[in-house]
């Protein structure tokens, strides 16, 4: 069943993409799939509008909740991590008045969560795969998901 929520979101994704005039092939590229499927996906064809539906109500969420449960959805974090850049226009950010350099953070399986030069915790958004593990990981709530604008489905 996840996978069928995924596809959904993927077509969501899809339609938004093609709305700011990405070609086809750009979008198959860009969701790691083939362009057949992208094609079913903008034709209507494919996933059921019962998964459409589904997949709608999750982006109805407080992003804050929608991205966790896009997260859930599958263990390809490079995905998940372009469709939540494309829907919510979001990248964890460290509010330094609340961090405690206590380190839980660093353990980002991706590697983008670093100390810079004058020990400062720094987030790489070219790493950062939006996964919200350093997030729940912080004791102090110093790491945040912050959306850039408010990305809305229709745009």
């Amino acid at each position: 069943m996840p996978e069928h929520i995924l596809s959904g979101i993927k077509a969501i994704v899809a339609m938004k993409l093609r709305r700011e005039g990405k070609l086809q092939k750009e979008i198959a590229e860009y969701l790691n799939t083939n362009r057949a499927e992208i094609s079913h996906y903008l034709q209507g064809r494919h996933p059921s509008k019962r998964v459409l539906k589904v997949s709608e109500e999750i982006l109805k969420l407080p992003p804050q909740y929608a991205v966790m449960i896009i997260n859930s959805l599958s263990n390809d974090k490079e995905i998940t991590s372009r469709i939540i850049k494309v829907l919510y226009n979001t990248r964890v950010e460290v509010e330094k008045d609340k961090c405690i350099f206590c380190g839980e953070c660093l353990e980002c399986p991706y590697k983008a969560i670093e100390r810079d030069s004058s020990g400062t915790v720094v987030v790489n958004s070219n790493r950062c795969r939006v996964c919200g593990r350093c997030i729940s990981l912080c004791p102090t709530d110093a790491l945040k998901l912050v959306f850039l604008n408010n990305n809305k489905l229709g745009e």
